[in-house]
């Protein structure tokens, strides 16, 4: 089992995407010692420019390009997402392949000895629960090939026993700066399905940023599952209504989800439009002593209209 965690110093984050980049700006700020991988140019300039190591990588490449950075003063924030967009199951006694990358990692921070293990995770592990208030103990039942995965990434996880604590982030919709609904629909491509009335589980990028680096501050010294949302979930209608208000743009046109998923074709995407699920964040808040930014969609979205209305 897991043992009292050092205090590190050094944040080694694999697979710095959306949610990477913003961990790298505030893990700067407070003087953290940044290793970051990418296989995408622009990102690893960025990741320079800010003043983190850049580690041109992707999963099939040589660990070493990173491993060599571990320690017992390292955390690792594991954000690469499952590779795959169809679900296999193990063949042959062997691991699941959406499982194998992460045993490679999991295995060398066992050799090397880390801080703590944080792994970037989706509420899509819950499934369908009809719109139903739910913690982080409800079962999980994904309807979803990648919410599959991620479920059995997260029991091998769990299971793990290792010397350093591994803490699973339930990420759910993700908003901020650059990842906004407006871009969505200015783009042509949403639609409101089934009248919108379905609720989402949204949290600001700002705000998961903090709450991992909470995690690397002040986490439990053991294995433990946290809900990243604000905990304010609301029907997307609500949220294109206000959005579109504040933009001055019409609303977006409307089909059922039968229409949708004749349109898509992509379960993971169906999946997404068809789930309910109203999901706390009392473990975050209660046991780490979290308090958000932005503590609901509305006032998040305030902020990145305020922003961008700036002269």
């Amino acid at each position: 089992m897991a043992t009292p965690s050092s205090s590190p110093d050094t944040l080694l984050i694999l697979g710095a995407g959306y949610t990477g980049k913003e961990l790298t700006r505030q893990a700067l700020h407070s003087d953290y010692r940044i290793i970051a991988t990418s296989r995408d140019d622009d990102t690893l300039q960025w990741l320079e420019q800010q003043g983190a190591v850049a580690v041109r990588w992707s999963v099939g490449d040589d660990p070493q390009l990173w491993a060599r950075y571990l320690g017992e003063s390292t955390a690792l924030v594991y954000s690469i997402p499952t590779l795959f967009r169809d679900y296999q199951p193990a063949t042959n006694g062997t691991l699941p392949r959406h499982i194998q990358p992460v045993d490679e990692v999991i295995e060398l921070c066992r050799q090397e000895k880390v801080s703590r293990f944080i792994y970037l995770s989706s509420s899509s592990v819950y499934g369908d629960h009809g719109g139903e208030w739910i913690d982080e103990t409800a079962d999980l039942a994904p309807t979803s090939p990648v919410g599959k995965m991620r479920a059995d990434i997260e029991h091998f996880l769990l299971d793990q026993n290792v010397d350093f604590p591994i803490n699973i982030a339930r990420l759910v919709g993700i908003y901020g700066p650059g990842r906004t609904l407006l871009k969505y629909i200015q783009s042509g491509r949403y639609t409101l399905v089934d009248d919108g009335s379905r609720v989402s589980n949204r949290i600001h990028v700002h705000d998961i940023a903090r709450a991992i680096l909470t995690l690397v501050e002040r986490g439990p010294d053991e294995h433990r599952v946290f809900n990243f949302t604000d905990g304010h979930p609301q029907p997307s209608r609500d949220l294109v209504n206000f959005v579109c208000h504040k933009a001055d743009i019409d609303l977006p046109p409307e089909e059922s989800l039968e229409e949708y998923a004749r349109r898509r074709n992509d379960p993971n995407a169906i999946a997404r439009r068809k789930n309910s699920v109203r999901l706390l964040n009392d473990r975050l808040r209660n046991e780490l002593n979290f308090s958000l930014v932005y503590p609901d969609v509305f006032a998040g979205y305030d902020a990145i209209f305020e922003q961008r209305d700036r002269p």
